[in-house]
């Protein structure tokens, strides 16, 4: 199933700019899930390309300390590949972790 991203970005909340390198992105959040102590978000990021990602963070840590560990991977991920269209991301020592 394709997901329609710009549906969703229409009922997003606004987004969050960063600068990655010398690009800036925009991240639209449009699902959050809550899987035992795990987040799962989806998000659309829109700069010289457009794409999604699917980010599993801890939500021990509260949700400030989720959007860090968010925008941490996500702006690796983007220094990093530069033509995917979707990625899964997730800190390293979820992995090891059960959900």
């Amino acid at each position: 199933m394709q997901l329609d991203v710009e549906r969703q970005l229409r009922t997003a909340h606004e987004p969050l700019s960063i600068l990655v390198g010398t690009d800036i992105w925009d991240l639209y959040v449009f699902g959050v899930t809550r899987v035992h102590r795990d987040w799962w978000v989806q998000i659309a990021v829109v700069g010289p390309r457009a794409c999604t990602v699917t980010v599993r963070v801890d939500s021990a840590g509260g949700r400030a300390a989720a959007a860090h560990e968010i925008i941490k991977l996500v702006t690796a991920w983007l220094l990093e590949d530069t033509s995917s269209d979707h990625a899964f991301l997730e800190h390293p020592g979820l992995e090891a972790r059960a959900s």
